[in-house]
């Protein structure tokens, strides 16, 4: 039992003296194990809204972000309506809580749509 003792401590004093910390001294004495690499992590689209307003002549939409915070001025938004993509549209200057004004950038945005960022 002394013997064992004795053992570890040997093993600390030298791992300290070397500058190894405890979890690197157990990844040397077990060997280097790599771990697979991890798939990127895809970024989900996040809900910023409903278009309540179209105004076509203009080329705009107004939209409702309800409790959620208004989009920074530039921001691209994805429009769908039942998992298929109607439009894209960038948030402008003129933000007032709830809602925000975008430019229709592409597509044909309608009413009821959901945006996302």
């Amino acid at each position: 039992m002394r013997i064992l003792f004795r053992s570890l401590f040997l093993v600390a004093v030298l791992a300290f003296a070397f500058g190894i910390s405890g979890c690197e001294a157990l990844k040397k004495l077990g060997g280097s194990r790599k771990k697979p690499p991890r798939a990127e992590a895809v970024a989900k689209p996040q809900y910023a809204g409903t278009i309540v307003l179209v105004n076509e002549d203009e080329h705009f939409v107004l939209i409702d972000v309800g409790f959620s915070s208004v989009p920074r001025s530039g921001t691209a938004l994805k429009a769908m309506s039942g998992g298929v993509e109607t439009g894209v549209v960038t948030v402008g200057e003129v933000r007032r809580r709830p809602f925000a004004v975008a430019d229709i950038v592409s597509g044909a945005p309608k009413r009821g749509d959901r945006v996302f960022q």
